[in-house]
C-alpha cells in the first residue's frame, strides 16, 4: 500500500534552466562554454549541492579551472540562483496528494547556500511533511546513505513509498531500496503514472 510520495526538487518540482540563465549575460560564445564546463558541466558542481565546502572555496574551485574568466566566474557563481524558479503546477500537486490523504516528502542533492538563495521558489515545502536535502547530511544521490536517512528520520517503510525523480541513476537506487518508482519526463506523464500506481 502506498502511503508517502517523495519527490526530487530540481527539475521536478522546480526548474534549473542554467543554459538560459548562462546565456542571459551575453558573453562571447568561447567565454559562454568555458563557464559553462567549468561549473555547470563540470564534477565540480557536485560540491555545491554536498555541502562540505563553503561558498568561498567552491568559488575558488570554479576560478582556478579556468583563470581566464574569473571576474565572470564569480558574477554567474554569485547570482547562479535566478537559474532556479519554482514549476506552475508544483504547489496544486503537493496539495491535491495531501488532500488525498498521502504523505509527501522530498529527497534532493541541494546545496545550503542554494537553499538560501532560493527561498521563495521552495515556498512549497511548507506544504509537505518534511525531507531531506544533501547538504544536510553530506551525501548525494544515488548514495544510498541519503535515502536511509529519509527513510530513518521519517519512520518510512520504503515499499510504502513512490519516489519521483528526473535522474535514472537515482530512480535505479531507490528501486534496490525497494522504493516505488516513476522516472520523471514531465508533470502530466508523472501524474497520470502516480494514479495508476496507487489505483486511482
Amino acid at each position: 500500500m502506498i502511503k508517502n510520495i517523495v519527490f526530487d526538487i530540481g527539475k521536478v518540482l522546480v526548474r534549473f534552466d542554467w543554459e538560459d540563465y548562462l546565456a542571459s549575460f551575453q558573453f562571447p560564445e568561447e567565454e559562454t562554454t568555458a563557464i559553462a564546463k567549468a561549473m555547470f558541466l563540470s564534477s565540480n558542481w557536485n560540491l555545491v549541492d554536498e555541502g562540505r565546502l563553503s561558498y568561498e572555496e567552491i568559488e575558488q574551485i570554479f576560478v582556478d579551472s579556468c583563470p581566464a574568466y574569473a571576474d565572470d566566474i564569480r558574477l554567474v557563481f554569485a547570482h547562479f540562483g535566478d537559474c532556479i524558479t519554482r514549476f506552475p503546477y508544483t504547489r496544486h500537486w503537493i496539495s491535491s496528494l495531501k488532500q488525498q490523504g498521502y504523505q509527501v516528502y522530498y529527497l534532493s542533492n541541494y546545496g545550503d547556500f542554494t537553499c538560501q538563495y532560493t527561498r521563495n521558489d521552495l515556498d512549497f515545502c511548507d506544504l509537505m511533511d518534511g525531507g531531506v536535502m544533501s547538504y544536510e547530511v553530506k551525501c548525494l544521490k544515488p548514495d544510498p546513505v541519503i535515502y536511509q536517512s529519509l527513510f530513518e528520520k521519517y519512520h518510512l517503510k520504503p515499499e510504502e513509498c513512490v519516489f519521483i525523480d528526473d535522474n535514472a541513476a537515482n530512480i535505479d537506487a531507490a528501486k534496490k531500496l525497494g522504493m516505488k518508482t516513476i522516472l520523471f519526463q514531465d508533470y502530466f506523464k508523472a501524474q497520470k503514472q502516480l494514479n495508476v500506481m496507487c489505483n486511482k
